[in-house]
């Protein structure tokens, strides 16, 4: 039992790697270039150190997010930021927080505004993405959260 407290107690102090920023910032650059991603559009991903909190751009266009400072962490419990001197962040990012609440096994999340996109979210073809392996190994689309929670 102390052991389990430890690990978690390091897993919760050890700072997510620079692999992970890289990859998301990444992740903007694909799914822009992809036309997944319009202006508007962006991803997150939980923070695999402390599931309570994620990682989203600042209000920022996907295709110009180019370093670790343009990543700012929320929590997922209210979608306000860890740090308060973050600069402003997207008002989407509730739409994420409220999903990292409701399935606790969803590491990563989509918002887009893409035409290419929004035909998705009506039929029940899935979408197919690229790998992007330390996003997650699946890609899942939530389209009936709206009516899920209503």
């Amino acid at each position: 039992m102390a052991s389990d407290s430890r690990a978690a107690l390091l897993k919760a102090s050890t700072p997510p790697s620079d692999e992970l920023f890289s990859s998301l910032i990444t992740a903007n650059h694909i799914l822009h270039h992809q036309k997944v991603l319009d202006a508007y559009g962006h991803i997150s991903v939980r923070n695999p150190q402390n599931p309570a909190t994620f990682f989203i751009s600042r209000s920022l266009a996907p295709a110009l997010v180019s370093c670790r400072e343009d990543i700012a962490e929320y929590y997922v419990d209210d979608a306000n930021p860890v740090n308060k001197d973050a600069p402003q962040g997207y008002a989407e990012r509730f739409i994420h927080s409220e999903l990292y609440k409701r399935y606790s096994d969803v590491n990563s999340v989509i918002h887009s505004h893409s035409e290419a996109v929004i035909p998705f979210s009506i039929s029940s073809v899935p979408v197919r993405h690229p790998p992007m392996p330390v996003l997650g190994a699946q890609l899942t689309c939530i389209t009936s959260f709206a009516r899920s929670i209503t």
